[in-house]
């Protein structure tokens, strides 16, 4: 169905830009590196367009990138595409260290979505999780009051636009058109 999530990161990317490049301007190519040197089973592909560059890029749904064969899915743009949730997080074990803490989180927010980003704010003494995906929101405040590891988490919801068109690695021009594909394997 897609890329294999062992394959080098830089050699998917320059694959799909490469096979994506006729659909239009492509400002970024995004295949995130998991634990281990593994990559997620999905990237996006930004493009600088409008739903024409969608069309085109769907087209190419289930074609070979050499060797292999790619899935095309538009990026779920809906009514409230604007807001992705981020889940505030207070209530765990602060003695343990933060890589044991984030994978924990990561293991217990996991079910909500696709998780974006896991940071401390000593300032507030929470995690912040970040994720995406259909239903979300209630999956994480579903989350609120459970036990953790023998902790009973407390989870507030906190929604901000964050739509772009452009990777946050790379965002520095804002004003693309917020046009993004998935790959899903």
């Amino acid at each position: 169905m897609g890329y294999s999530t062992e394959l080098p990161g830089d050699d998917v990317e320059s694959s799909l830009r490469k096979h994506f490049s006729s659909c239009g301007e492509i400002t970024d190519v995004c295949v995130l590196v998991l634990d281990n040197n593994i990559l997620n089973s999905f990237g996006f592909i930004y493009f600088l367009g409008g739903q024409g560059t969608v069309d085109k890029a769907m087209q190419l749904s289930g074609t070979d990138v050499g060797g292999w064969n790619v899935i095309v899915e538009p990026y779920p743009f809906g009514e409230d595409a604007d807001w992705d949730p981020i889940a505030i997080v207070q209530g765990y074990d602060t003695c343990l260290g933060k890589t044991d803490i984030k994978r924990m989180l990561f293991d217990h927010f996991s079910s909500c979505g696709q998780i974006k980003d896991i940071k401390f704010h000593k300032s507030i003494g929470a995690a912040v999780v970040e994720l995406y995906g259909e239903d979300a929101e209630q999956k994480v405040m579903d989350l609120d009051g459970s036990i953790m590891v023998g902790c009973k988490i407390s989870v507030t919801l906190y929604t901000a636009p964050t739509v772009y068109s452009v990777h946050p690695r790379r965002r520095r021009n804002r004003n693309y058109y917020p046009v993004a594909l998935c790959f899903d394997s």
